[in-house]
């Protein structure tokens, strides 16, 4: 079985795109990788068509055929999209159509939020793009979230619906031993971006810094990066770690701390974050939108607050006891090694794949 995926190359769609490679590389199936914006994650074998960010975020390849040319020298059984790509997203279906061949569509992003920047701008372009969609063979949704957008702005057939969650290597995530302490280690990881909400978490550990003793590693790049470094200069209780490419060096920072902080102000359809931080033995303190919810159980995993209410995000990190946490995430690992570990990522998708080639007619649900 051979599949080819196109994607951007940039956030959760690279970390995504990389683990269903590396689970199909151990099963010695051939897989290629277009990346559409430059490939930042783990090196791996990947085709970078000559392409530019337009705004500095959208992908933009500039010669879709160069695109067609690599997929035809590949020949794959499965043409694999990762929506949002970019220029490429306007060229799926005339991919497919040359190829001949099944295609399935991962939708990423919110596709039907309109509360934040962001949001409007990715349900602008999927509605823009929509048309090159649909003809899939299958429309995978990352999350319950995507599914019902889908279902109700997609103009798709349910029964081509498939909800499949994503999963990490609980072998690369995983836990240390608890050592007492009383400063609260906490964590941001991600873009450092208006929408990550990592501007408000900076505010609430300054404060909540006056009344325990608190230290914040954040982890990441993105455009207001130099603003808040310049307004957090010389404060000890907040640790600028900058961007790690290597997973393991990122959950050197998730198992060694209490707790890690997701404040999203967007509509963020499925993260990582969650992920990756509870198979590290952490618990997630996230906003209660998008994707979240879904993973992060309110006071067993982690705690949920409402986006953007930065008084109770100061009030759970005020009361909350280190040892509690440290339980909390004993929980979160165990939900990761039963519904999120990578094989389980990888044996969904090997069993949607042969599904599509075998009876492309009778799709079957999975999660």
């Amino acid at each position: 079985m051979r599949v080819a995926h196109i994607h951007s190359g940039v956030r959760g769609i690279a970390s995504y795109a990389l683990n269903i490679y590396r689970y199909f590389e151990q099963l010695q199936q051939e897989t290629l990788i277009v990346s559409e914006a430059k490939w930042t994650k783990q090196r791996i074998p990947v085709f970078e068509p000559d392409s530019f960010l337009v705004g500095g975020i959208l992908p933009w390849a500039k010669h879709p055929s160069e695109v067609m040319d690599r997929l035809k020298e590949f020949h794959p059984d499965i043409l694999h999209h990762h929506h949002p790509s970019g220029h490429l997203d306007f060229y799926i279906d005339k991919f497919r159509r040359e190829l001949d061949i099944p295609l399935v569509c991962t939708f990423h992003m919110s596709v039907g939020s309109k509360k934040y920047m962001i949001d409007k701008g990715m349900n602008r372009f999927f509605l823009m793009t929509r048309k090159n969609f649909i003809n899939a063979t299958c429309y995978v949704a990352i999350s319950q979230f995507v599914k019902k957008q889908l279902e109700e702005i997609g103009g798709v057939p349910k029964e081509k619906i498939v909800l499949l969650y994503a999963g990490v290597n609980p072998e690369i995530f995983k836990p240390v031993e608890y050592q007492p302490h009383d400063t609260l280690q906490v964590n941001f990881v991600g873009q450092i971006t208006p929408e990550k909400g990592i501007d408000m978490l900076i505010d609430v550990v300054q404060e909540l810094s006056k009344e325990r003793k608190i230290k914040l590693n954040i982890i990441g790049n993105g455009t207001m990066k130099s603003l808040l470094m310049k307004k957090t200069e010389g404060d000890p209780c907040i640790n600028w770690v900058g961007f790690l490419s290597s997973p393991s060096e990122v959950s050197k920072f998730y198992a060694n701390a209490d707790v890690t902080v997701l404040p999203v102000r967007w509509d963020e359809a499925f993260s990582y974050i969650p992920l990756e931080t509870m198979a590290s033995g952490t618990p997630l303190i996230a906003s209660r939108c998008g994707g979240n919810p879904e993973t992060v159980t309110d006071g067993k995993t982690g705690f949920l607050f409402t986006p953007g209410k930065a008084d109770e995000l100061y009030d759970i990190l005020k009361k909350v006891e280190i040892p509690q946490l440290w339980d909390m995430g004993q929980q979160g690992r165990e939900l990761i090694l039963k519904r999120h570990t990578l094989q389980l990522f990888g044996d969904k998708y090997r069993s949607l794949y042969e599904n599509i080639l075998r009876d492309p007619s009778h799709l079957k649900q999975i999660d």
